[in-house]
């Protein structure tokens, strides 16, 4: 577990100066010849004249609107479509070009799976499909993308179609298009789906099974949050062995559930139950926890590192503000104080200690965190995992993947310092398109004081991308002191009680109030030592703090 500190410099001084304010712009496409091109300029008109107010319409005519508009939506669709194949072919030529000056590596991968991500403002996974997708329907499903053109099927119905023809050759992807094409824009998407796999197997029984073989290579187990501090893992396995699977854990469930609710009946001598009895759904999951972990989840908590994210106040003195989970986002600070007594959310037993804390110093003005030394040429121990956890999240916009590497933002061969204001954390794919698509990235200071990395593509779009905060910046506490508005997690909608005029000037003088409260009282961690006292020696760690909890 990670703690934040207050919000000063680490060696007790002022903080360092920041940058010569740069401003940040908004987004941005490529600068165009004046005039623009005449389909750019009509595309602006229509969007202008949805965007604008709308006139008085009887229910018929709303009706009637909103199927064209589903129809304009799809065919905007398949204009994106073959805009994406124009791009990506006339990157290819570009590429053909600079062949003499590349490595053959760096050629194979590089594409505009990048400028296709940006410009859509998707993830880079859902740029790559958006890629192939196009390709897949300009090359080899004429019938689907005519009617696609029309605006008689969406870009997902579109997208059914070529996942269910994507093993098949391009002879027998056009048979299946043909045969599908009465089809189109008549039936629902689940059914036309269906209809698709249908024509596929026919067309080719034998590469079904070949098929089959291959994707036993794609098998995985994932993770992604849900809601109310859970998260949800999924797998996908081979048929049998998941099936194998669920039924062992089902049995295993069942004769617990069946113990549990004797147990709770009581023995049939008049001896008293033990409590409510959980469900074979629950014991299912308790399971699954048991046999990966070998930790009861019942009786004790998980060892494991999550980098949760909490203030002082919310673990020692029982404050409301909340943590946060790199990659997860805001959990409630009574659930936090839970992990960091017992590595569980549920009330169980503690035994030997299994959190660490770690102090980590917050920007008083975004709240996002500070500076930390580092003068190597690789992003590695403590200064990684300083950026992993500022950054939360991979850090190209719109790509929201898991961080798996830290990078300069300035390259290291250009002269850029392996410091945590010159690192950013990115997925593995973003990291390697990044070169391949020759982004240039350079940190850059809004007017505001923030951090900010701004991207420029080589097609001339420039975005920026800033880390979220860890957690409350000086506004929302400052608005939470005077009641102006709620904190981030809760949205940012003015209250009633607030004082609108109230300065930055003023919060900044609050907030300095505040670390000079904390220089003076050390009550709060004599106390977090005395209820910790026993439970281990305090261990050496030159990364942070080494208090065992």
């Amino acid at each position: 577990m990670q703690m934040e500190g207050m919000p000063i410099a680490t060696d007790g001084g002022p903080a360092p100066p920041r940058a010569a304010p740069v401003p940040v712009l908004p987004l941005a496409g490529p600068e165009l010849a004046d005039p623009a091109p005449a389909v750019l300029v009509r595309v602006r008109e229509v969007a202008d004249l949805l965007a604008g107010p709308g006139e008085p319409l009887t229910q018929e005519e709303r009706v009637a609107t909103l199927a064209e508009l589903e129809r304009l939506k799809n065919v905007c669709a398949a204009a994106q479509a073959a805009v994406t194949v124009d791009l990506d072919e006339q990157a290819a030529v570009d590429r053909q070009a600079r062949e003499g000056e590349l490595g053959h590596r760096r050629r194979e991968r590089e594409g505009v799976t990048l400028e296709v991500s940006l410009a859509r403002r998707v993830s880079p996974q859902r740029s790559r499909s958006l890629i192939g997708l196009a390709r897949a329907l300009h090359d080899r499903l004429p019938q689907t993308l005519a009617a696609f053109r029309e605006g008689r099927v969406s870009e997902w119905a579109a997208s059914l179609v070529e996942k269910e023809t994507r093993g098949l050759t391009d002879e027998q992807a056009r048979e299946v298009d043909a045969l599908l094409a009465p089809t189109l824009g008549t039936c629902s998407e689940g059914r036309l789906a269906r209809r698709a796999a249908s024509l596929a197997y026919e067309a080719d029984k034998r590469g079904f099974l070949e098929r089959h073989a291959r994707a036993v290579g794609d098998r995985y187990v994932s993770i992604r949050p849900a809601a109310d501090g859970m998260v949800r893992l999924s797998g996908l396995l081979p048929l049998v062995e998941g099936v194998a699977l669920h039924r062992s854990l089902e049995e295993s469930a069942r004769a617990a559930h069946l113990a549990a609710t004797s147990a709770a009946e009581g023995g049939g001598d008049g001896t008293p139950g033990q409590g409510e009895v959980p469900t074979v759904a629950q014991l299912r999951a308790d399971e699954l926890v048991r046999r990966v972990t070998g930790v009861d989840p019942a009786r004790e908590g998980v060892p494991v590192e999550i980098g949760l994210v909490m203030t002082d106040r919310a673990l020692l003195d029982e404050g409301e503000d909340p943590a946060r989970a790199p990659g997860y986002g805001p959990v409630p600070a009574a659930l936090a104080r839970m992990i960091a007594a017992s590595g569980s959310t549920r009330d169980v037993e503690v035994g030997e200690a299994r959190a660490w804390l770690r102090r980590l110093l917050l920007d008083p003005v975004d709240s996002t965190l500070a500076e930390v030394d580092g003068r190597r040429r690789c992003f590695t121990g403590p200064l990684r995992r300083f950026v992993v956890a500022r950054d939360q999240e991979c850090a190209m916009p719109y790509c929201h993947a898991p961080i798996q590497d830290v990078d300069h933002v300035a390259r290291a061969r250009d002269g850029g310092a392996t410091t945590a204001d010159n690192g950013q954390g990115l997925c593995r794919a973003c990291n390697l398109d990044k070169e391949t698509e020759e982004l240039r990235t350079e940190v850059v200071t809004a007017a505001d004081g923030t951090r900010a990395v701004r991207v420029r593509t080589r097609y001339g779009q420039v975005h920026h991308s800033q880390p979220p905060p860890v957690l409350d910046t000086l506004e929302d506490l400052g608005a939470r002191w005077h009641g102006e508005r709620p904190p981030w997690w809760s949205g940012r909608t003015a209250g009633d009680g607030g004082d609108p005029e109230k300065g930055r000037g003023q919060l900044v003088a609050e907030w300095e109030r505040l670390v000079h409260d904390w220089d003076q009282d050390t009550a709060s961690w004599e106390r977090f030592t005395e209820e910790w006292d026993g439970l281990g020696e305090e261990l050496d760690d030159d990364e942070g703090m080494g208090v065992p909890a």
